[in-house]
């Protein structure tokens, strides 16, 4: 017994030793990463603070409604787009894992056994067979990283792993903006909707005063159709507007990983208070700040050593592979020293001449890295671009607000004149309903203006990378 083991560690000695210097002479082949240069402006051009970045507070931070927080909890909680990329990123985990033990030998056993009885056959026909045989087999087996075909494997898969959990913080911060959005457009909806009850209810007040007169023969009827079309479509609107409000729930509901049920309200578009002067500090922050930048350039970085695997099957590989055990024809002489069993054998193998195949192998997978490059570039360019764009919807939206109140006020006190005047017998009732149509507008168009606002902020969190 002592026999046997001096020898299995005589044989491991010789492996490991062979395995070091083996090692130790093989190096790496194909490319090495370096990030591209990207074209970038030193400020945003439709920055108007230049400094710092609203992306250093956290969602809940930025949107002080508390329902709208707790609508964000549970969809970020239950969101089935964010559980599917949270699985994704634990199969990328195993993915790596398989191939990092692609590094280390790999151990299998074997048992093997026989009985059979073949004397009478032996002997009538001069020939010794085995009777029984007993086996136990360790097989252990290695391929030598020598080229880093293995070691450009590791460090794809890791960079698949590093762009999955980027493509998950992605998707996080969508449904972050995307919660809030239809929030904002929810309540500018119900605003909208009040507006438009308010109007009909005016409108009808209209038309009954209208049909009074046009009774006594006060005023024409084209008066009073007039007044009746109003009316209806002011009535006509509120059903519009329920439907979109029943849409824009759904939309929630889906976000929020669960079937239909009315949203609960929290504060008015009118009672928000988002920042309105937002910095977004400096372009070079986006590189790092922005998921689906990082998780580009980590794909590039994958297939960059894809390359390298590519490159390195054009070389000869080497497989170690060896057997240690015991065999005998009685189980009880299998721990004698007459039955050790062992061996190891060194096979190199490499290619010679396939036509160019693996020189096109290599071509093919330099071309998908190209394309990988482009597709990092394109992303930064729509960064920067939703950054510009976003910038922009602030401003002018925050403008657009301020002239829409400045318009519901004249338009409210033309209403106010018109009436008056038409009540004198100074003016035609078209005027009164010109006016009413007018006022009504503006409200509406100011509510759309406020909404575009809150959502502008949002997108603008959203291009920023914030939310995570």
């Amino acid at each position: 017994m002592f026999h046997l083991l001096n020898r299995l560690i005589n044989m491991k000695s010789k492996f490991i030793t062979g395995f070091i210097v083996l090692v130790l002479a093989g190096c790496a082949v194909g490319p090495k990463y370096s990030r591209p240069e990207v074209k970038k402006n030193e400020a945003y051009a439709q920055a108007t603070t230049k400094t710092d970045s609203i992306t250093n507070i956290k969602w809940w931070d930025v949107y002080q409604d508390t329902m709208l927080q707790k609508l964000i909890r549970v969809a970020v909680d239950s969101n089935l787009d964010v559980r599917t990329a949270i699985a994704r990123v634990d199969e990328a985990k195993a993915i790596l894992g398989y191939n990092q033990a692609n590094m280390f030998p790999f151990l299998d056993y074997s048992a093997r056994g026989r009985a059979s009885d073949f004397r009478n056959i032996s002997e009538q026909a001069g020939i010794a067979f085995p009777q029984n045989s007993m086996a136990l087999l360790g097989n252990v087996s290695w391929e030598i990283d020598l080229w880093g075909k293995l070691r450009h494997a590791n460090r794809a898969a890791y960079a698949d792993l590093v762009a999955t959990d980027e493509t998950r913080k992605s998707i996080y911060i969508s449904v972050v903006a995307q919660v809030a959005e239809l929030y904002f457009q929810l309540r500018g909806l119900d605003e909208r909707l009040e507006i438009t009850r308010r109007t009909y209810d005016t409108r009808k007040e209209y038309l009954h005063i209208i049909t009074l007169r046009f009774e006594k023969g006060e005023t024409s009827e084209l008066d009073k159709l007039q007044a009746e079309q109003l009316a209806a479509a002011a009535l006509a609107q509120t059903y519009s507007l329920e439907r979109a409000i029943i849409l824009v729930e759904n939309a929630i509901n889906i976000l929020l990983g669960q079937p239909y049920s009315p949203i609960v309200r929290g504060l008015q578009n009118n009672q928000q208070t988002l920042p309105l002067d937002i910095p977004s500090g400096l372009p070079s922050e986006l590189l790092e700040r922005r998921p689906d930048v990082r998780s580009s350039e980590q794909q590039l970085i994958a297939q960059t050593e894809r390359v390298g695997i590519a490159v390195a099957l054009r070389f000869p590989s080497l497989n170690l592979a060896a057997f240690f055990g015991v065999a005998s024809p009685d189980i009880s002489n299998l721990l004698n020293s007459d039955a050790v069993l062992g061996s190891i054998t060194g096979q190199l193998t490499g290619p010679i001449f396939r036509f160019n195949q693996n020189k096109r192998r290599v071509d093919a997978e330099r071309a998908k890295a190209q394309q990988f490059a482009y597709q990092y570039e394109r992303t930064i360019l729509v960064a920067f671009a939703e950054v510009e764009t976003s910038l922009a919807e602030i401003r002018t939206y925050t403008n657009e607000f301020n002239a829409r109140q400045t318009q519901e006020n004249a338009t409210g006190r033309s209403l106010m004149l018109s009436k008056a005047l038409y009540d004198n017998g100074y003016t035609s009732f078209l005027q009164v309903l010109d006016a009413e149509r007018e006022y009504y507008n503006s409200q509406f168009e100011k509510s759309v203006a406020l909404e575009n606002q809150l959502k502008s902020t949002v997108r603008l969190y959203k291009a920023l990378g914030g939310g995570w």
